[in-house]
């Protein structure tokens, strides 16, 4: 199985574009992940408010990359302002990703990251616990402390909610999605929410990693100017809280200012039994 990739940077934004270039060179995958210049809604969107341009851009821009890369390889997407794990290369990989698409011959995407549903939290938290055995050791640090046993591969029907930070495109997702993407009418979609629908209909067949192996810092700021939509898509404080949790579920340091999480936390009223069940949760939990 080959492999390739893009990550999708605005010339605008030569910032990220230097931080990605560093990140890959380090980890020795800039010679297969390289810059795809992003589309700028800005400049070439078709619509008078510059929210909708952008996630019109962002959209075109994904679509881009899956429709030029190659039909027989396997294709890493990512945006701008991931922070990459150092455990990414272990995993994305000719050997690994091959064996993966043997294994699960009809998977179309397998993300890397994703905004899961708050539901989901608890499954997702215990996968990385398992996985990252380290982080219960009180005297372990660093890299020890987040390297990990390998990774879980979860379905992502039902889990993933949006987010299209970070993904690889198998050779068989390419045609679905070009098929899939070619048919859609409606322009204004963000491209996750098409994921997101296409997987709950099964129309896509998708997959998610546990742990995260590239995922937003904390304190990431959108390109996008969403303050221009007239409801936003996402209200700050939870943006926040679903970044806190991205940012616990990656194969590295979650970089959390607790400071900052803790004025994100209220008082909330549950009661007795919620408690103990979540209290069981956790002792079942931990019995594997």
């Amino acid at each position: 199985m080959q492999l390739d990739g893009y990550f999708i940077n605005l010339d605008r934004s030569a910032d990220r574009r230097r931080s990605l270039e560093t990140q890959l060179a380090s980890l020795g995958c800039d010679g297969r992940i390289t810059r795809f210049p992003a589309i700028d809604g800005a400049a070439h969107g078709p619509f008078d408010n510059a929210a909708m341009n952008g996630i019109w851009a962002c959209r075109q821009s994904h679509e881009e990359v899956i429709r030029i890369s190659s039909d027989t390889t396997a294709t890493v997407v990512l945006e701008d302002d991931v922070e990459i794990s150092r455990e990414f290369p272990s995993v994305v990989n000719e050997h690994v990703l091959g064996q993966f698409v043997g294994a699960y011959p009809q998977c179309d995407v397998l993300f890397l990251d994703c905004c899961p549903f708050y539901a989901q939290v608890p499954l997702l938290l215990a996968q990385a616990e398992l996985r990252m055995r380290g982080r219960a050791m009180s005297k372990s640090g660093g890299a020890e402390r987040h390297g990990f046993s390998g990774v879980s591969v979860l379905d992502a029907k039902g889990t993933y909610a949006y987010c299209t930070a970070s993904y690889v495109v198998t050779p068989k997702g390419k045609q679905t999605l070009r098929g899939l993407l070619s048919s859609s009418t409606d322009a204004t979609t963000p491209i996750d929410i098409l994921f997101r629908d296409w997987i709950a209909s099964g129309a896509l067949s998708a997959l998610l990693t546990i742990p995260f192996l590239a995922t937003p810092k904390f304190e990431s700021v959108s390109t996008m100017p969403y303050e221009e939509l007239e409801s936003p898509l996402l209200e700050r404080r939870e943006g926040q809280l679903i970044n806190g949790i991205r940012r616990l579920l990656f194969a590295g340091d979650a970089d959390l200012d607790m400071r900052e999480i803790a004025s994100l936390l209220p008082v909330v009223e549950s009661s007795s039994e919620y408690r103990l069940g979540m209290q069981l949760y956790e002792a079942c939990r931990t019995t594997y």
